[in-house]
């Protein structure tokens, strides 16, 4: 069975190699050209905010200073007048106001409206800044509680020595830099990680990858449409080979080929300076090559026009890229529904896991469909003269 699946798509590569060649090189190029260009203009992506503080203590001072070091963002540190001002005239993209009593209520383990934000309808990067913000304060309260829980027990248990919190402060930032405890990072992403799980960025390399390899990949199942067309499907009534079969073979012959670009695109991003190879990624990668491959199929086997499966193909792309949190972070969402991640395929790559529940999701609706195309192929209908 395989070597008459090579056969037909080696007598299919004779006319269309180039395309094929085209859309396994396109998903690295436009990455890499999209990095190359975020680089060149890195200092004009800056977001530009505005930052209000009403609290002066050195629990906002310390917040402060980590919101202006920053990558990607351009504090401008204003009262809140001017602030919305610039704001309303979209010269600011967002406002952040450290309100008063910041320190008192963190100290008191109140979490709720610690800062005020203020957004417009052209604040393209509000959430991302949000997240990373609100990625601080909850460290820093997280910080002082533990903080005040061990000078509970060292008073309960009558303890000979005394550690301060600066001093307790300060021994967590020492384990945190250490181990990576706590790490949430606002930025392009353009060098390499050096932590187990990239961190949440704005904008990830594997994020944009895998927008055009979606794309790329619903676009070379198109001959799954062509040979599901009105003019092609009759002829499998004359041949050994079912439908079905066709496309299972070829899924696993596609799923190999383009598998095996994969790496080669990690080994050249990796020349780059862009990616660092390891095995959880080199599995991640396998798991959304599978994922994907499967999706393109099962899309693929319902359509019999191929220009409506090319839009459908752009649209499930754009849907599952930003829903993966590929353009804009959504560890906010993960935290609260956990189980998301299951069922979002970028997603999962972005952190070096595999989506399962997706994936078992896929594969169960093709095994439905399959076997109920099997039955109605059974009985066909025919017609009474």
């Amino acid at each position: 069975m395989m070597k008459a699946i090579l056969a037909i798509q080696a007598m299919r590569l004779r006319k269309e190699w180039k395309v094929l060649l085209a859309w396994l090189i396109l998903p690295l190029v436009l990455t890499v050209l999209t990095f190359s260009t975020i680089n060149k203009f890195g200092d004009e992506s800056k977001v530009p905010i505005g930052l209000v503080i009403e609290d002066e203590s050195a629990l906002s001072d310390a917040l402060v200073q980590r919101i202006m070091n920053t990558d990607y963002l351009q504090v401008n540190r204003l009262d809140l007048q001017t602030a919305t001002d610039l704001l309303e005239k979209h010269e600011l993209d967002s406002v952040f106001v450290i309100k008063d009593g910041y320190e008192k209520d963190i100290v008191s383990n109140r979490r709720s409206q610690l800062i005020e934000a203020y957004s417009s309808n052209r604040s393209f990067a509000y959430f991302a800044v949000a997240e990373t913000i609100s990625s601080y304060v909850q460290e820093e309260a997280t910080r002082t509680k533990a903080a005040t829980e061990i000078k509970k027990l060292y008073e309960r248990y009558g303890s000979s020595e005394e550690w301060n919190i600066e001093e307790i402060f300060k021994t967590s930032k020492e384990k945190q830099e250490k181990k990576q405890l706590i790490t949430t990072s606002f930025s392009f992403q353009l060098t390499p990680t050096e932590t187990e799980i990239e961190s949440s960025s704005l904008l990830s390399i594997w994020g944009i990858w895998a927008f055009f390899q979606i794309i790329a990949t619903l676009f070379i199942f198109d001959w799954i449409v062509k040979a599901n067309s009105i003019q092609i499907r009759v002829r499998w009534t004359f041949t050994k080979m079912s439908l079905n079969s066709y496309i299972s073979w070829n899924l696993l012959f596609y799923t190999v080929l383009l598998f095996f670009m994969d790496i080669v695109t990690l080994s050249i991003l990796h020349f780059l300076d862009l990616a660092t190879p390891n095995v959880r990624l080199i599995i991640a990668l396998l798991g959304f090559r599978i994922t994907i491959n499967m999706l393109a199929a099962l899309l693929a086997r319902n359509y019999t026009n191929s220009f409506f499966y090319y839009i459908s193909a752009i649209a499930i792309s754009l849907i599952l890229t930003i829903c993966g949190g590929a353009f804009i972070p959504i560890d906010s969402i993960i935290r609260r529904w956990p189980w998301i991640e299951s069922f979002s395929p970028v997603y999962s790559l972005l952190h070096g896991s595999i989506a399962y529940a997706f994936l078992t999701f896929i594969i169960v609706i093709t095994i439905v469909k399959g076997g109920s195309q099997r039955v109605a192929s059974k009985f066909p209908t025919k017609k009474l003269s």
